[in-house]
């Protein structure tokens, strides 16, 4: 039962963790105009999945944030620069971020991982310096090649752009080169870096040299300037820094033979070659990634997948326990069945036994009683017992008859009778227990045995003698002829 609940709560984990991994949005937070030519949008956490879309006449900016949500409809921010107004509309499914700009101009959008924000700044390709170009380039690759942009970063950055020693220390620190990344970041916020998670990146480099006094000055700078914004700690990745340290030399050389020098007067200002944008489509031609609709059927289909392993597993596990369960009944009817064979053995066994034992008790008895017994003593012994039997009944028999024939009777002679009826009756008693095994064969035991039963010992030698004389013919015919003599006829 437990294995079954253990395994209930782990699909159930699963199908949550796919859910929310599955439908994780982007919570909007705010957004701000600073400097004039940047607008900073945050979210409570990074988001991965945007996009961007330029009007035809590049005065109007559009950001597509799929999958976000926000607490509001609506929101607007507006300045004095080159960024007018930035207004936020909340769809079913996506944020609409619309930056409305005085002039036509490029831009670019570069994720902050400390602070979890969308960096948009918008600038004039006409005018940018190579080492100014350099950076715009650095961060147009920062979402698709990080070496590409590291190198981009490194040469605008030895060209002292302080804000791309910014972004060349954080791909330091990702890719696990604190002591590299420490040295850039310092440097840059020397420079003057106005990205303020430039002190996001000094603290947790700090925190990894364990030096919490710079760790918390820095944390307190970030605060201090986004004071309502948190940062985290970014993710360090060993593996990517073979890829951040390859170098592109060639890319370089490209790079600028394209970019012209603005700053030389015999550049015509019609000719120049103007540096890639991310993308110039019309706003009309945006697309939603998920609907409603397609969320609650992706969501049904999971659904629908984890409860049918869910159910198949416990099918699985039902149909194992029901034939261990089949296995087990039938092992603990056979065990009843031979237990019960075995004791009807055993009893069957045991009465064998004790029969056999008291037949050969009864044998034994019978073969003592003809061995020891004389036929002259048995006999004697009935008659002595038949005798006494007789006597005691009589006795018995007087004294009722006594009762019945006298209505009033002495109460001394009522008690004297009493007495002599409770001693036969006893006396009875015990000739009705003697077995003729039990009479002895001495002389001496007999007459003991007679006198504690009652028996008169002179009638018993009385009738001795009268049988004897019966048995004996000759002694008989003396007494017959002295107690009757002939009469002379």
């Amino acid at each position: 039962m437990l294995k079954t609940i253990a395994k209930i709560i782990f699909f159930v984990t699963i199908l949550i963790v796919s859910l929310q991994i599955l439908f994780a949005q982007p919570n909007y937070i705010k957004m701000q105009i600073s400097p004039l030519n940047r607008t900073t949008i945050f979210f409570d956490e990074l988001p991965t999945d945007f996009n961007s879309y330029l009007s035809q006449d590049k005065t109007i900016l559009s950001i597509v944030v799929n999958n976000a949500n926000s607490k509001v409809r609506s929101d607007s921010v507006v300045s004095d620069g080159i960024i007018k107004k930035v207004e936020l509309k909340k769809f079913s499914n996506h944020l609409e971020f619309n930056l409305y700009l005085k002039s036509p101009r490029g831009f670019t959008i570069t994720p902050l991982e400390f602070s979890r924000a969308l960096l948009i700044e918008v600038f004039d390709w006409n005018s940018l310096t190579p080492a100014e170009d350099n950076y715009r380039m650095g961060q147009l690759s920062i979402n698709n090649n990080l070496a590409v942009a590291r190198n981009y970063f490194k040469k605008s950055f030895d060209e002292s752009i302080a804000n791309a020693g910014y972004f060349l220390g954080y791909l330091y620190l990702k890719a696990n080169m604190p002591q590299l990344a420490l040295e850039t970041l310092e440097k840059a916020e020397k420079l003057g870096c106005n990205i303020p998670d430039i002190y996001a990146a000094l603290a947790q480099t700090y925190y990894l040299f364990n030096d919490k006094k710079n760790y918390e000055k820095y944390k307190n700078q970030f605060y201090a300037v986004q004071k309502d914004v948190s940062f985290k700690f970014i993710e360090i990745i060993p593996e990517l820094k073979d890829s951040i340290l390859k170098e592109y030399s060639n890319i370089f050389e490209i790079t600028e033979e394209k970019v012209p020098d603005t700053t030389s007067p015999k550049v015509d200002a019609a000719k120049k070659v103007t540096p890639i944008v991310i993308k110039e489509t019309p706003t009309e031609n945006k697309t939603e990634r998920f609907s409603i609709v397609e969320k609650v059927l992706i969501f049904l289909v999971a659904s629908i997948l984890v409860t049918t392993i869910l159910l198949i597993s416990l099918y699985l596990k039902w149909k194992k326990e029901k034939r261990l369960l089949e296995i087990k009944q039938k092992f603990e009817t056979e065990l009843v069945r031979q237990r019960r064979k075995s004791i009807s053995n055993k009893i069957a066994a045991e009465t064998y036994k004790k029969a056999e034992e008291a037949t050969k008790t009864e044998k034994a008895t019978e073969k003592y009683s003809e061995q020891t017994l004389n036929p002259e003593i048995k006999n004697l012994a009935e008659q002595i017992i038949d005798s006494k039997r007789a006597e005691v009944n009589k006795e018995k028999n007087d004294l009722e008859k006594i009762t019945t024939k006298s209505a009033k009777i002495p109460p001394r002679i009522e008690v004297a009778m009493q007495i002599q009826k409770e001693q036969a009756e006893l006396i009875k008693r015990k000739i009705d227990k003697l077995e003729v095994a039990e009479i002895p064969l001495e002389k001496e035991k007999l007459e003991e045995l007679a006198k504690n039963l009652g028996i008169n010992k002179t009638s018993l030698l009385a009738k001795k003698n009268i049988e004897a004389i019966e048995s004996n013919k000759e002694l008989h015919k003396k007494l017959f002829e002295k107690f009757f003599p002939k009469r002379d006829e």
